[in-house]
């Protein structure tokens, strides 16, 4: 068995063997990136994608990207852990533990201090790997899930308008002020943004809305339309998924309800990023214009992730919301170096 980076001619075979790793608890999927396998470690300016092989066949892939962020009051390089998967006969062989052991290795050497991940609640063999290599776990933060299923009532304070390149400054601070003092928050710039928008694959100004009243920007948001990236199939749901959809359907007949999804849909979702706000109550209108854009696009789901007590929920009123625990682990890499207790910030790209 050996390691290197993956090609771009290893599409296809990589495709292939993530369609052969499901994931998830309550609800089991097979999420294959597609047409581009590539194209969800490109939403990042520095990442990389490794496999390991036995003679020619891949039977394991592993991504992180390379970011500035603050820890600790301090802007600092870090890498952040994603998309692992093993070929279902070669688990239980300690692979996993090298590729990231490897990730570990070469974070290192380009200046890293800390390395973190995101796990879904449940999932404890993950949780078991990660914990075996010295990730702790620091916080759980939670996933809203937004159903798209009617069309709800904007409030009209303010214009709702696309995002254009002469709002990339106002934006850009706008952006700072909401997350100023989180751990893990880049901050960023017009420059920044700018980029951004340019480097994430399926996305463009297009993306992007913000409310403006005389004149000033009150809260932006933005959306990464996973369709466009990745294929998301359901698989099997669980005992409490399929209580949840009899129970939904019982009350569908009285009242519009989200449709109820089965083995075999392909799930249509959204997640939102950037997002910035001045108010709750501003991020209200883009949240509710964005169902109502959603809606007519055939999505079924908005997600985003942030503190379980972040004023962000408070603008979610009037949708059905189903929250799931995220568990963010997080490992030193080196001595004396830890996240401090402050709130954390988590951008959609990482989900």
């Amino acid at each position: 068995m050996h390691i290197r980076e993956a090609l771009s001619e290893d599409n296809n075979n990589l495709q292939e063997l993530q369609a052969k790793c499901p994931q998830g608890t309550t609800l089991i999927v097979s999420t294959v990136n597609t047409p581009d396998f590539f194209a969800r470690a490109k939403a990042y300016e520095s990442y990389k994608v490794i496999v390991a092989c036995e003679e020619n066949r891949i039977i394991g892939s592993h991504a992180w990207a390379i970011r500035n962020a603050f820890v600790n009051g301090q802007l600092n390089r870090i890498g952040y852990s994603f998309q692992a998967f093993i070929s279902p006969d070669h688990r239980k062989k300690g692979l996993a533990k090298n590729l990231l052991q490897y990730m570990e290795d070469q974070l290192i050497q380009n200046g890293a201090i800390l390395v973190y991940g995101l796990i879904m609640e449940g999932n404890l063999p993950s949780m078991k790997l990660v914990e075996s290599l010295g990730f702790k776990l620091h916080r759980t933060l939670v996933m809203p899930a937004l159903a798209v299923y009617k069309e709800m009532k904007v409030p009209s304070k303010g214009k709702i308008r696309s995002m254009v390149r002469e709002d990339l400054d106002a934006v850009a601070k706008l952006m700072n002020d909401t997350w100023q003092g989180y751990e893990l928050y880049e901050p960023t710039s017009a420059e920044g943004l700018a980029a951004f928008i340019q480097r994430v694959p399926a996305y463009s100004f297009d993306n992007l809305f913000v409310v403006e009243d005389q004149g000033e920007i009150l809260a932006c948001l933005g959306f990464w339309d996973w369709r466009q990236i990745m294929r998301i199939t359901v698989i099997e749901r669980s005992l409490k998924m399929r209580m949840l959809g009899s129970l939904m359907n019982l009350v569908g007949r009285f009242r519009p309800m989200p449709r109820v999804v089965n083995a075999g849909d392909t799930l249509k979702q959204i997640m939102l990023t950037p997002i910035a706000f001045k108010e709750p109550a501003h991020l209200t209108q883009l949240l509710r214009y964005m169902n109502n854009q959603a809606l007519s696009s055939g999505i079924g789901q908005i997600f985003c992730i942030c503190e379980s007590s972040h004023p962000l929920l408070n603008s979610m009123k009037g949708f059905i919301r189903i929250n799931t625990g995220v568990n963010l682990y997080v490992k030193p890499l080196e001595a004396k170096t830890w996240m401090s207790d402050k709130p954390v910030f988590v951008d959609g790209i990482d989900m």
